[in-house]
């Protein structure tokens, strides 16, 4: 029978997420709750069974408590954490023809759990944050949600890019800044122009070392 510490580490690992993440993830302020289940001075209380469960229904909680059974509730069915598809294209481009094209795959972190599609963004103006060719993860947001400070795909009649949205000089504006200030401009505009709005919730940089 698998250790307490051994059923835990097979839910993060199924997570793909570090310890540390996953941590975060399932609403713990520290990951040392966990790393003490990992030295052996702690087992899984039936708070963290609840915890774990309430995030992931699919992870059976008798199984995490006593280690007997099987690790999924449908032991016939493996299930996957929720993925988002991945489109190998620019992320402006795609939202002319999402409907259209198909994804390459789906991407499984939770993290990104609720966004709507990823795909690359190949413009310079948010180097060095988002290099061109990176991932960008994207939830569709409504313009009154904004969040200054935070990054976001906006699509008007006369621009679509990714921009910082900040406040303006007056509540009627919106300043779209980007990190890449030598190249590029700021952009003053009314929120109602914004047609489409998406939150960038995640950057996934390919990196080879």
């Amino acid at each position: 029978m698998l250790t307490c510490w051994q059923r835990l580490e097979n839910v993060i690992k199924w997570t793909g997420l570090s310890v540390h993440a996953f941590a975060l993830h399932i609403g713990l302020k520290r990951s040392e709750n966990l790393y003490q289940i990992k030295k052996g001075n702690n087992g899984i209380s039936r708070e963290l069974a609840d915890t774990i469960t309430r995030k992931y229904p699919m992870i059976s909680k008798a199984w995490l408590l006593t280690g007997e059974g099987e690790m999924f509730v449908d032991a016939h069915k493996t299930p996957t954490a929720d993925g988002i598809p991945f489109y190998n294209l620019d992320a402006i481009s795609i939202l002319e023809s999402l409907h259209d094209a198909d994804p390459v795959f789906d991407i499984h972190i939770p993290l990104f759990d609720g966004c709507d599609f990823a795909a690359r963004c190949m413009s310079n103006a948010m180097m060095p944050e988002i290099p061109p060719g990176a991932i960008i993860v994207l939830r569709e947001v409504d313009r009154t949600a904004i969040l200054p400070g935070e990054t976001y795909l906006v699509v008007t009649d006369n621009f679509s890019g990714v921009r910082i949205i900040r406040r303006g000089n007056d509540e009627n504006t919106l300043r779209l800044v980007p990190r890449n200030l030598q190249d590029y401009d700021e952009i003053t505009l009314n929120p109602v122009q914004i047609q489409k709005l998406f939150a960038v919730k995640g950057i996934i940089i390919n990196k080879i070392l």
